[in-house]
């Protein structure tokens, strides 16, 4: 067993067959992609990476596993040596999936998505380079251990880590209902592991608090529902409050510090930056191309060019913030908006550019209030004495308050004319 000390969980375990996964090039790349993009031009401490995020989520996706099995022994199977087994296998795949799920991202993270192929998102470059790169490899080799001490039908290939992750492959005869959803669940929905890790690392290296929530006891709280053989998170009575703080952590974080004016900005010049240094401004199709491309590698290009806008990106001469709607806008907000937007165009020509933003706040919406949905995104709060379960959005008033999307525009100007911008924008509000 070998040891990472990370700065979020303190030490994290990991065994010989991940530790060469780490050890391997693509995984090593993600040392060279910022977590958040350009956020570190506004967040001077934000220099934190995928690679250390990637940790933390395998590290949690076994811990918060551990802990739910814990809660209930014979969770999979009523057999107690046969259960012992599956959970050894689930909580193996689980680490995999948390250790693997960013591999594909682009430079400077989410940024520069924009500049893929039509069509084509981070993901699909996780799915190749899981598939077709020395990764492929290395899980096998995890797998043919794992089935020398626990027999044939518990092998861990790439094919089934993806079909796993993705969720979307559920005729296959291979895909375990309702295991598998209830895997699935722990990297992709309201109490996933991702969010429990970048909310935490986010908040350390921006050095804010609007990102924190009680992690262990978040984490104690989380348990297994069962019904009509449909088996998903759920969260224990004693630990709703816990669950509201992490909703409004990942709400705040949005609104502070994922969406903020200037990190907005910054990554918009950025993505003009990489379209001049990109092979016709795209990341390439080919893995083994891809692969080449790191913030490093985008930050050397960009320093030895002497073209305007990227001289702009490397001097941080940013436009000024001259207008900025509600965060949650309605209709009548989004009509005048766009009003003054298409007015200052006409006046003010390019000089002027717009930003906007939408999020869900969360996505406990009112479509998954009905009982047995079976998305897997339903939260249930369960009363260990009673038995009773319910759905958080009929207990949380908290939560219930924020259902609205975020929803924010902004405009921006050169300089040298926000003030007569500003102006402009006082004149028409108040017409």
């Amino acid at each position: 067993m070998y040891q990472f000390r990370d700065p979020v969980h303190g030490f994290i375990d990991v065994s010989e067959g991940e530790l060469n996964i780490i050890n391997s090039a693509p995984f090593q790349r993600l040392r060279y992609i910022r977590q958040l993009a350009t956020t570190y031009l506004v967040y001077h401490g934000a220099e934190h990476t995928r690679f250390g995020h990637s940790l933390g989520v395998m590290h949690l996706t076994s811990r918060v596993f551990d802990s739910i099995t814990k809660k209930k022994p014979c969770l999979f199977s009523k057999n107690e040596k046969e259960n012992e087994s599956i959970c050894a296998w689930y909580r193996q795949i689980l680490r995999l999936i948390g250790l693997t799920h960013d591999l594909g991202h682009a430079p400077f993270s989410h940024a520069s998505e924009d500049l893929f192929e039509d069509g084509v998102k981070h993901e699909d470059y996780t799915k190749e380079i899981i598939f077709n790169t020395e990764i492929a490899e290395l899980i096998r080799s995890i797998g043919r251990d794992f089935t020398k001490e626990y027999g044939k039908k518990y092998e861990i290939t790439p094919e089934l880590i993806w079909m796993i992750y993705e969720g979307k492959d559920v005729t296959n005869e291979k895909f375990i209902m309702p295991d598998f959803i209830f895997l699935r669940g722990f990297m992709d929905g309201e109490l996933d592991c991702d969010k429990m890790d970048y909310l935490l690392r986010d908040s350390l290296y921006c050095g804010v608090t609007y990102g924190k929530y009680d992690l262990n006891r978040f984490i104690s709280t989380l348990t297994a529902y069962k019904k009509e053989n449909f088996l998903q998170l759920a969260i224990e009575r004693g630990g709703v409050q816990s669950l509201e703080e992490f909703v409004l952590a990942r709400y705040f974080m949005f609104i502070q510090v994922y969406f903020h004016k200037t990190r907005r900005y910054l990554d918009k010049l950025l993505v003009h930056c990489l379209k001049k240094i990109l092979p016709n401004g795209k990341y390439p199709d080919n893995i083994t191309d891809y692969l080449k491309w790191n913030d490093n590698k985008v930050l050397a290009l960009l320093d030895s060019s002497n073209d305007d806008v990227v001289l702009n990106f490397r001097n941080r001469k940013i436009m000024s913030c001259v207008y900025e709607s509600k965060p949650h806008s309605n209709k009548t907000d989004v009509r005048i908006t766009k009003l003054i937007l298409n007015s200052l165009k006409i006046d003010f020509e390019n000089k002027v550019i717009d930003d906007k933003v939408d999020k869900d706040a969360h996505k406990l919406t009112p479509a998954l209030l009905v009982h047995g949905d079976d998305s897997g995104r339903e939260i249930m709060i369960f009363d260990p004495k009673t038995g009773n379960v319910n759905n958080i959005m009929e207990e949380s008033i908290v939560l219930n308050s924020i259902v609205s999307p975020i929803s924010i525009t902004r405009i921006y100007a050169e300089k040298s004319i926000s003030a007569e911008v500003i102006n402009k924008i006082k004149e028409m509000q108040n017409c």
